[in-house]
């Protein structure tokens, strides 16, 4: 296996529902893509500051007559999208702040296409659906050749 990508990043609420592009190359002869993505905190901690979001929340969507503590906790949600050589190549929008994504022929994870890997440019996408705090990330990415 040889790694084609290793970043490490951070993301806070001015972020929220952008996606940021981490580019890497893939060889010609390579077979299967494996992917360790996690990011941490999952919950929003500072339980003031959870509370405050979730009042802007209720209020945005007129709904102030609602406890607050009732949406406790606030959780971030931060998932990964991939494009083969500018190609959508499939996403894993799930919930776990941590998890192998496999990318190949026949056995990929569920959301992304089967078919043989392109060599050449891909990008894995971070997609920011929501956090609330500063959230770090981190993404490597291993190939294996056939």
């Amino acid at each position: 296996m040889m790694k084609v990508l290793s970043v490490k990043g951070k993301v806070s609420e001015k972020n929220n529902k952008t996606n940021i592009s981490h580019g890497f190359s893939v060889s010609e002869n390579a077979k299967k893509l494996v992917v360790k993505y996690s990011y941490f905190p999952k919950e929003v901690e500072d339980e003031e500051q959870a509370l405050k979001l979730i009042n802007e929340g209720l209020e945005k969507y007129g709904e102030k007559s609602k406890n607050p503590a009732e949406f406790l906790p606030i959780r971030n949600l931060l998932t990964l999208s991939f494009d083969e050589n500018g190609k959508y190549r499939g996403a894993c929008h799930r919930h776990p702040n941590k998890q192998i994504i496999y990318i190949s022929d026949k056995n990929s994870t569920p959301g992304i296409i089967n078919k043989p890997i392109e060599g050449g440019e891909w990008n894995a996408v971070l997609n920011v659906h929501f956090v609330g705090c500063e959230v770090e990330y981190s993404i490597e990415i291993e190939e294996e050749k056939g």
